[in-house]
């Protein structure tokens, strides 16, 4: 299995000093960063890709998150439910959890190219993604996608040709 994403790393170094804390992992794909974050000590709750997508997604976890973590589940979507799996994302988690995400970046090769489902939307033509809606954000419309749950502690973007914005961001 791959190594945990950086972001997965950091949140096991931000929740060192509260062991058995419990942690969302948002579309957990291969499963990498929930293995990482069971193997620190933490509760992990996963919720499974095809799951993400769903309306609801969170409706099968009881109690609170002290963070959540999702580092493909946001980059894929519609602006519409990425707003709509945030703001679901940020209900569940205690006062002054963490995120720790992954958006898609208007500097990235992809933005522009395949099928165009919105201004900042779009779907790949071609496997493996065929079909998958991918949005795209710039600082400003990142920022204000976040705002209305989260205060930023640190935002920034990675990649060369897959250029995605890492994100912190601390529950209002």
């Amino acid at each position: 299995m791959s190594p945990a994403h950086p972001l997965a790393e950091r949140l096991i170094e931000h929740l060192q000093r509260r062991p058995a804390s419990r942690v969302l992992d948002f579309a957990s794909g291969s499963g990498r960063n929930t293995v990482a974050l069971r193997d620190a000590g933490f509760s992990v709750f996963a919720i499974d890709d095809a799951a993400a997508v769903l309306p609801g997604a969170l409706a099968a976890s009881d109690g609170m998150f002290a963070a959540a973590i999702s580092t493909h589940g946001l980059l894929h979507g519609t602006a519409g439910s990425i707003a709509a799996a945030l703001h679901a994302i940020a209900e569940r988690l205690e006062n002054d959890g963490r995120l720790y995400a992954t958006f898609g970046s208007v500097h990235d090769a992809r933005f522009g190219q395949g099928e165009r489902i919105g201004d900042w939307t779009f779907a790949p033509v071609k496997e493996p993604e065929r079909g998958v809606a991918h949005t795209f954000y710039d600082r400003e419309r990142l920022e204000a996608l976040l705002s209305p749950n989260f205060l930023i502690e640190s935002l920034d973007e990675r990649g060369a040709d897959k250029v995605h914005w890492f994100v912190v961001a601390r529950k209002r």
